[in-house]
């Protein structure tokens, strides 16, 4: 093989879906060596971002226990594949959940039996140690909850020491605050950081991870403002910060103009086009109960916050005060919207109408997350 034709190999190869990669290790031993390399992994993973191709829509069913998992192309909707899951589903006990997608990994959490990173799309799985007994034997729980105030979790890349870390906040029992350990899979190994500057009026979502760092919603300790701040880890320097937030004056178009419900709560930091976005809730509004969502057009900059979509408890599908955005459709013209145990649901962005999601042969009731198929190592 000439060299000019051995140089294009791997910009060819990067091109294809991982399953096709995975049958191509078998062609020669050259070949599995540069699907197996490192390098390769980047170029094929960086094409995919680029490009935004090999996007998938995670499927977790939040009903029924299921020891299956689901995904389908994330475009189309369409060629639906199962695979096991990393925690076995059993009736009588706590079922896992997905607690974050980054580069095709997915962080699995169970209550029991701890946390692993999977990539659905090799099939590769990592369980994270357990955390030291005088943390574990220290921390709050409430059993018997799906999302756990007392129990906070995160997921990202930290693109400065190239490495993928989990974050567990744990409410402590003994201190008015919450301890919090990162799980680094260079060093396979839990440490402990500062504590958590904030607390958490409620948590329905897990940390959302934008701009090397991950972002929760919370309030002064001690305090009790149904989430007032919004802040964020770093991933590289492990510090927190605050994050600018937008106007506070919000006119109700359902109010005759009057400024009303200014002292909003923030629900939720998500992730919506690779944007941080944030669910505030108006559920004092004299009106009617509502949110919005707004989308940080710029990171960190305060003025570039857009409304991006409105729920109405009385109009829309799902329980909108769980509700989190999904991503946009391949137009651009919808927003999935997931409350985490029912049908998930398409906003209208143009006329701000709703359609569930329903995929044959899947869950109906499945809680969603986008992956990129990629070949990162656990």
């Amino acid at each position: 093989m000439s060299p000019f034709l051995s140089d294009l190999i791997p910009d060819i190869l990067c091109r294809f879906p991982v399953k096709t990669l995975l049958r191509f290790k078998c062609v020669a031993k050259t070949w599995r060596s540069l699907i197996d390399d490192p390098h390769f992994t980047k170029l094929h993973l960086q094409h995919s971002l680029r490009n935004g191709t090999n996007v998938k829509l995670f499927l977790d069913n939040c009903i029924e226990c299921d020891d299956k998992a689901y995904a389908v192309d994330f475009d189309s909707l369409d060629n639906l594949v199962r695979f096991p899951r990393p925690f076995v589903a059993e009736i009588t006990k706590y079922r896992s959940r997905i607690i974050g997608s980054c580069n095709g990994l997915l962080a699995v959490y169970h209550r029991e039996s701890g946390i692993a990173l999977w990539n659905p799309s090799t099939g590769k799985c990592r369980y994270l140690p357990p955390l030291d007994d005088d943390i574990a034997n220290d921390h709050d729980a409430l059993p018997g909850h799906h999302y756990d105030k007392n129990t906070v979790l995160g997921f990202g890349y930290d693109e400065i020491s190239n490495d993928y870390k989990v974050v567990k906040m744990l409410r402590s029992k003994t201190q008015n605050s919450f301890k919090v350990m990162v799980y680094s899979l260079k060093a396979d190994s839990w440490k402990r950081i500062d504590d958590c500057p904030y607390d958490f009026p409620t948590n329905y979502n897990d940390g959302a991870y934008v701009n090397n760092a991950l972002h929760w919603v919370g309030d002064e300790i001690d305090e009790f403002h149904r989430g007032q701040v919004i802040f964020a880890l770093d991933l590289a320097t492990e510090k927190y910060y605050d994050v600018p937030e937008g106007d506070r004056r919000i006119k109700n178009k359902e109010c005759s103009g009057v400024f009303c419900c200014e002292h909003f709560g923030y629900m939720n930091a998500g992730v919506l086009g690779g944007c941080l976005c944030v669910s505030r809730d108006y559920s004092n509004c004299p009106v009617r109960d509502y949110i919005y969502v707004w989308v940080m057009k710029e990171y960190g900059v305060k003025e570039s916050w857009t409304k991006q979509l409105y729920l109405s408890r009385d109009e829309w599908l799902t329980n909108i005060f769980h509700s989190r955005a999904v991503g946009y459709s391949k137009n651009g013209d919808k927003v999935l919207i997931d409350d985490g145990c029912r049908q998930p649901a398409w906003f209208n962005l143009e006329d701000e109408t709703g359609e569930t999601l329903s995929i044959a042969g899947a869950p109906r009731f499945v809680s969603t997350v986008i992956y990129v198929e990629s070949l990162v190592s656990v």
